[in-house]
């Protein structure tokens, strides 16, 4: 395996090569989509925000009725671990994303019981392009691909069945290769696209749509956490696309990018498709909370 790329990884209680990593056919997350997930990252090396990606992930698999153990410091020590056991991976890259999955397993008629899979690795992060997109932007489209109703699965839940967000990002890139599509909710207003939460800037106030519109994200509540910091007002409502199209900024948010900005709305430039001065200003702010939180 390169070695530009992580090579352990822990799968079902122990460390393993990273292609040894698999769920087999006749696991229910293959045959029917229920995989758990979180994904988190590191900045200079430090994973950030666990606590709280810990306190989701519980939640998660707490809604699809997983048994699977959360022990905080179990978490913490097996994360430190694998970091160690790709430290060569790690020297050669400024960061990387971490994935901690589960799945119900095989099903077992005989049994009440379930084998749970349950794996952890490393990602490689596109550090070139995440960072253009900080610097250049990115082009957003609003899809009409609608967001599973919160009767389905609860939407502040982190679950690996995403065929919504893919058909909207599919949809996206047939005006953009590098676009990302916004999904619409039941009454036309805008959720959020497949790897971000949205917000916008209108006359110097931040809005984005409420928790139960979107997965709640830990990035988007650090990106808050600025706008507080630097005494910027945060609102929730409901947002309908014209309000996306016309806003001075739009600004998107997600684990594995942090903050950065559309460029471009269905084709429409935002601003001088530049990043915009509270961008600028919040961004600096992110970046020094992401090292401390």
């Amino acid at each position: 395996m390169s070695d530009h790329l992580p090579t352990k990884a822990w799968h079902n209680g122990k460390f393993v090569d990273t292609n040894e990593l698999n769920v087999s056919v006749d696991d229910v997350g293959f045959r029917q989509g229920v995989i758990a997930v979180e994904r988190m990252r590191t900045y200079d090396g430090r994973v950030t925000a666990l606590e709280a990606h810990i306190v989701r992930w519980r939640r998660t698999l707490e809604e699809l009725y997983f048994t699977v153990s959360v022990d905080s410091n179990e978490i913490r020590n097996r994360i430190a671990q694998l970091l160690t056991e790709n430290s060569d991976f790690l020297r050669r890259t400024r960061d990387c994303g971490i994935v901690m999955l589960a799945t119900p397993g095989i099903m077992n008629p005989s049994s009440q019981h379930n084998a749970y899979t349950e794996m952890l690795h490393l990602l490689p992060l596109d550090h070139d392009r995440l960072g253009r997109h900080r610097i250049e932007g990115q082009p957003v489209f609003i899809t009409d691909v609608e967001q599973p109703a919160g009767k389905c699965w609860p939407r502040d839940i982190k679950v690996r069945c995403r065929l919504h967000y893919y058909l909207a990002d599919q949809q996206a890139r047939q005006h953009h290769n590098s676009a990302v599509g916004l999904l619409i909710d039941h009454d036309g207003t805008v959720t959020e696209t497949s790897v971000a939460n949205i917000a916008i800037v209108r006359d110097g106030q931040i809005l984005s749509p409420p928790a139960e519109q979107a997965l709640p994200g830990i990035t988007q509540d650090l990106v808050r956490q600025a706008c507080s910091g630097l005494g910027f007002r945060w609102e929730y409502e409901r947002l309908w696309p014209s309000e996306i199209r016309e806003a001075d900024e739009v600004w998107l948010m997600g684990t594995d990018g942090g903050l950065w900005f559309a460029n471009r709305v269905d084709g429409r430039p935002v601003g001088d498709q530049r990043p915009g001065r509270i961008y600028e200003k919040i961004l600096a702010e992110f970046d020094r909370l992401v090292r401390t939180a």
